[in-house]
């Protein structure tokens, strides 16, 4: 049969083995494909649960293609999102989080998390390893293990479809359909009575294979993870056929990254809390000055009485013999000190490895300060962490939970 318009489900030629997007990661065991996004701890990927669920985990690697090639790691752990739900009733909380045996090359861009609640009506860039075909669900083999982009309109929160017996966590879910310019492929706009034709040749739409990718968002000139893919749905009154295989007029589902950063954020050690302003800070003689090899370790950051006003410092981690993304997890952000708070501990992930190393120092530097001081004459202060070298270890980097709760 032959087809007057064959196009990708993302337009033009995609993006393959380049410098674009080489933080979305192919995961496989070697039947069982699907995609990842690689966050801010370089260790760590986000992905759907019903794709890692149906993986032989033992033969399952995370390829990430970047500017220098193609870099395999290997997956120490998969943790699911506690009250995921993937059943004949439906998919709801579909998110899973991997940590790699190693950090991902450092050639693979890390992703920051959307925190906005207006996704709502924003253009959307979609990033997986998803088969492409043509507009009418055709499967074009040749690309089957390709990165490809491309945009939709994020048309619907999951709330909205209520009305139609939708259930689960519909709150925490982000829905896009494909559209091709006309009214009878506009799937949510006949549900919800809202038009939205598209976004003619760049429109989009997830397909086998892009499960766990990206669905991304642009905010302050980054860009940021919004959603992760999850599923294809029809309604009947716009499908082109009479499958759900993300061909036209097929809907689109994410699960919605901000209704679920805190968990990420605490599971990934990325998450630097203020102490709490009615207990005193930790024992100088408490704070650790020296780490184990794969474990994460804690600097104190104090005021010498409670913050009288809202006081804010930049804080980074600076390379010494220990080298970040080989030896350490990089780190850096904003630390806000409330009215009345006086300390916070910002956490640092160190990685093991079998190398005889010796010992080896890094430091975390804080700059910049609003609403405090630093001493007279400094215009930064450094605290310095010794990661003891461990070579009985066979390259695992243990995560220690209560680090970061």
């Amino acid at each position: 049969m032959i087809f007057t318009s064959l196009i990708s489900r993302y337009d033009g030629d995609g993006v393959a083995n380049d410098t674009e997007w080489p933080g979305v990661a192919r995961i496989h065991d070697g039947l069982i494909s699907g995609s990842g996004v690689l966050l801010a701890s370089g260790l760590h990927l986000l992905t759907a649960a019903h794709l890692v669920d149906d993986l032989i985990l033992a033969n399952s690697v995370v390829v990430f293609e970047t500017a220098s090639g193609s870099v395999s790691r290997r997956i120490q752990a998969v943790e699911d999102y506690p009250d995921v739900v993937l059943n004949s009733l439906g998919v709801w909380h579909d998110l899973a989080l991997i940590t790699l045996e190693q950090a991902a090359p450092l050639t693979a861009d890390r992703y920051g998390l959307y925190a906005g609640v207006d996704e709502l009506g924003q253009t959307a860039t979609l990033v997986g390893y998803g088969q492409a075909q043509s507009t009418s669900g055709v499967i074009l083999p040749e690309a089957g293990a390709t990165r490809r982009a491309g945009e939709n309109t994020i048309d619907a929160i999951g709330t909205s479809l209520a009305r139609y017996g939708w259930q689960g966590s519909l709150a925490d879910q982000l829905f896009y359909d494909y559209d091709d310019g006309t009214i009878f492929r506009d799937a949510l706009g006949d549900l919800l009575g809202i038009s939205n034709r598209g976004l003619g040749s760049t429109e989009a739409m997830i397909t086998p294979g892009d499960s766990g990718g990206g669905l991304f968002v642009q905010h302050d000139g980054d860009w940021q993870l919004a959603g992760i893919n999850s599923f294809v749905t029809r309604w009947p009154m716009t499908d082109l056929n009479t499958e759900a295989d993300g061909s036209l007029g097929d809907i689109g589902a994410a699960t919605r990254v901000s209704s679920y950063a805190e968990w990420i954020e605490t599971r990934t050690g990325q998450l630097q809390t203020p102490g709490a302003n009615i207990t005193a800070p930790p024992a100088i003689n408490a704070v650790p000055r020296q780490v184990q090899e794969g474990q994460g370790v804690w600097f104190l950051v104090q005021l010498p009485g409670p913050a009288t006003q809202i006081a804010t410092v930049d804080f980074s981690t600076r390379d010494g013999s220990a080298i970040a993304g080989q030896d350490y997890i990089s780190t850096h952000g904003v630390l806000t000190l409330g009215l009345g708070e006086r300390w916070a501990n910002v956490w640092v992930q160190t990685l093991a490895d079998n190398l005889i190393e010796g010992n080896e120092i890094f430091s975390l530097v804080l700059t910049n300060p609003h609403g405090a001081l630093f001493p007279v004459g400094q215009t930064e202060l450094t605290a310095q962490r010794t990661i003891l070298d461990d070579t009985t270890l066979a390259g695992l980097t243990q995560l220690v939970g209560e680090l970061f709760g």
